[in-house]
Formats: C-alpha cells, sequence, structure tokens
C-alpha cells in the first residue's frame, strides 16, 4: 500500500520525540536530584559558617575574660564594684500612662509589692539589690510583679514613706498625688528670674518674670576689675531685692495651697532669695527657664527617673 501522506514519517518522528521526551524527563529528575543535594549541601555549609563564627567569637571573650582575670590576679584584691543601674526619665504624661497600665494588673495571689521608701529593708534580694545599687536619699516607688518585672521610680519632688504594701493591685495613689502637688517655682539667674504657681503637672497659674540689668563682662579700660565685681554683686543684690517683692506678692496668693517651692538657678543668687522662702524648700538642678515656653519646666519639676529590674 502506497503511503501517499507520509503517515510512517510522521509515526517515526513522534517515536522519535517521545524518545527524547523520556530522556529529557530522565535528565530532568537527575538535575533536580543534583540540586536538592546541592541545596542541602550549601545549608549544611551556612549551618557550619554560622556555628564556626560563633565559636570563635566566644573563644575570643573567653581569652578576654582569661586575660582580664590574669591582670586582676596580678593586682590587689579589691571589693567587687556593684553595676551601676542607668534611669530613664519619664514626664508627667509618660507616667500617667504608666499608672494607668499598673492599675489595670490584677493578681489572684495577692502578691504585688507597693513600697515607698529609700533602704532596702524588707525587700526580696534582688529587689534590695536594685535598690541599693541607685543609692538615692529620696524616698522612691518601688512596685514588683513576682517573676515579671520591677519598677523603682524616684521623683523629683518629695514622696511620702509608707510601709510594704501587698496586695492584689498595685498602691499608686502616693504617685498621683506627685503630679497633683502645688508648687512655688523659683528658676533664680541673674537678671532674668522666673516665678511661678501651678497646682498640677499640667499648666501654670501664676507666673511672672523679673529682669534687671547687670552687666556680664568687665570691659577694658575704664572701671578697674575690683570695682566692676563690687558693682556687679549689687546689682545682683538689687535683683534679688526685686525678685523678694515679687515673690512675696506671688506667695501671698498662693502660700496657703503650696506645698514646696521648686527652688533652682545661680547658687549665689538663690542664697539670698531663700529667706525670704516661707515653704518647705526643694532644690534641683534643672535647665534654665524659657520665656516663651515656661510650662516645659513642669516636666521637669513632675518628672520621674524610672529603673527597670
Amino acid at each position: 500500500m502506497v503511503d501517499l501522506f507520509g503517515k510512517k514519517k510522521y509515526e517515526e518522528q513522534i517515536s522519535e520525540l517521545e524518545s527524547r521526551v523520556i530522556s529529557l524527563s530522565k535528565d530532568k529528575e537527575d538535575l533536580t536530584h543534583c540540586l536538592e543535594k546541592r541545596e542541602e549541601t550549601i545549608k549544611k555549609l551556612r549551618s557550619s559558617y554560622q556555628e564556626a563564627v560563633l565559636a570563635k567569637k566566644a573563644a575570643e571573650q573567653k581569652a578576654i575574660s582569661i586575660e582580664a582575670m590574669s591582670a586582676i590576679s596580678c593586682e590587689e584584691p579589691q571589693k567587687p564594684k556593684e553595676p551601676m543601674h542607668l534611669g530613664q526619665k519619664m514626664r508627667p504624661m509618660e507616667l500617667q500612662r504608666l499608672l494607668k497600665k499598673l492599675q489595670s494588673i490584677i493578681s489572684p495571689d495577692d502578691d504585688l509589692l507597693s513600697a515607698y521608701q529609700n533602704n532596702p529593708s524588707g525587700l526580696p534580694h534582688e529587689l534590695a539589690n536594685l535598690v541599693e545599687s541607685i543609692r538615692s536619699d529620696r524616698i522612691m516607688a518601688i512596685l514588683h510583679c513576682p517573676q515579671i518585672f520591677s519598677l523603682i521610680l524616684v521623683p523629683q519632688l518629695p514622696l511620702k514613706g509608707t510601709p510594704i504594701i501587698m496586695g492584689s493591685t498595685f498602691h499608686l495613689d502616693p504617685l498621683r498625688e506627685i503630679l497633683e502637688t502645688p508648687v512655688l517655682v523659683i528658676s533664680a539667674h541673674a537678671g532674668d528670674t522666673f516665678l511661678g504657681f501651678s497646682l498640677t503637672s499640667n499648666g501654670f497659674e501664676m507666673q511672672e518674670i523679673v529682669q534687671s540689668q547687670i552687666k556680664e563682662k568687665h570691659s577694658k579700660g575704664g572701671w578697674s576689675q575690683k570695682r566692676f565685681e563690687r558693682l556687679r554683686e549689687e546689682e545682683i543684690r538689687n535683683h534679688a531685692d526685686s525678685v523678694v517683692r515679687a515673690l512675696s506678692e506671688m506667695s501671698g496668693r498662693c502660700r496657703s495651697i503650696a506645698k514646696y517651692a521648686v527652688v533652682s538657678g545661680d547658687s549665689a543668687l538663690v542664697k539670698m532669695i531663700l529667706p525670704s522662702v516661707d515653704l518647705p524648700v526643694v532644690e534641683r538642678k534643672l535647665e534654665k527657664h524659657d520665656s516663651e515656653r515656661p510650662d516645659k519646666m513642669l516636666d521637669d519639676i513632675y518628672a520621674f527617673t524610672c529603673y527597670r529590674g
């Protein structure tokens, strides 16, 4: 029978192509297998590399430690230093947010510890070590949730001491009271003194800036240095007198409300002003007031330093 349309030829081509497909499929399987083995090898090499890097770092650290210990052993024995804990400044708004979170914590075991003191007496061992490392003479707020966290808050304003309290919630009223403590503020600087009265950390109810002309530098020629210093001291005393007069008027209106007078600034000028202050004085090192934004001082006056254990 004559193959008019070349069917046999096409069948042969199909057979060849099918054979080629089978061969290529086998090659694909072989290549896939090789690729998988290659990736597995790469993973093993990467893991070995990372282990080698960590081992190298550990060996270097150990060598440094041994060298340090050798150096120490050659010296006279010294009392080990206690670790210093770095505190974080917490402004009034941040403290208010923290108080909301702390208030939401409830323990069914009544094991939340609250204490307001400046010594480690009666505290758990680790918490006592943290208190000792801070070394503050101020009353601190000590809050401890066993196995979870410890917080120590040191305020700028005085806290009232309380015994250790154990309960299902934290005792936070003294911290809230700090933010609502009325204060008279004196930021005393030669020629530029700020006076203010604040009921809370939110802003000043009264404020006044007392300004005077005071020479800052001794000009060359003319007056002698001693005469210049005498004149400048007299100008500072006059400025202090102006501050005292303004302070007397302001304190007369807020004396029955203010709990403390927070004083900062030039030490010599502060000494001249303090005798006229008839409130408990809290002296602090604060940045000089900003006449355009005096409320910024309240962020420092009502601030806390927070230590985490």
